[in-house]
């Protein structure tokens, strides 16, 4: 295979264009489903339901959930800002999940893009666990994993 010429991109740049990438693809997707009237919630609970078995491979803990959402967040070009967890509950303040430069490029609105957060509710479902999000404002959302009581 010939090389020659092909710029020597950095890991770094590969991983920078693969965010921006990935954040394309969500915003071209969620014009796609208001170009055919499709339904948001079905979409982002269709993702939940057709990744959850890899997260069921990580295991059904908080610190396996929360760690895995950390990741999302961070290969996307997040920030996790703070995190704590233990076995019954864990909880973070983040940035955006999806980068919030890419999805202005395409005009998709920050509430609009806010709501792929709830992947996570079908995957914490699949889990036996509990995901909510709270929107602190700013770009920055407070997270929480915790494990659903289970009745006796």
């Amino acid at each position: 295979m010939n090389t020659v010429g092909l710029p020597a991109w950095t890991t770094e740049e590969l991983w920078q264009g693969e965010q921006v990438n990935f954040a394309a693809h969500m915003a071209i997707m969620f014009k796609y489903l208001q170009a055919h009237g499709l339904d948001l919630d079905d979409f982002i609970r269709y993702v939940g339901e057709q990744v959850l078995p890899g997260w069921q491979q990580r295991g059904a803990t908080v610190p396996a959930m929360l760690t895995g959402i950390l990741r999302n967040v961070r290969a996307n070009g997040g920030t996790v800002f703070e995190a704590t967890m233990d076995e019954q509950r864990g909880e973070a303040v983040v940035s955006r999940l999806l980068r919030p430069d890419v999805m202005d490029r395409y005009d998709i609105p920050a509430e609009q893009a806010e709501r792929f957060w709830d992947k996570f509710i079908t995957i914490g479902k699949g889990l036996g666990l509990r995901f909510t999000r709270k929107d602190l404002g700013g770009g920055r959302n407070r997270i929480f994993v915790e494990r659903v009581a289970t009745p006796q």
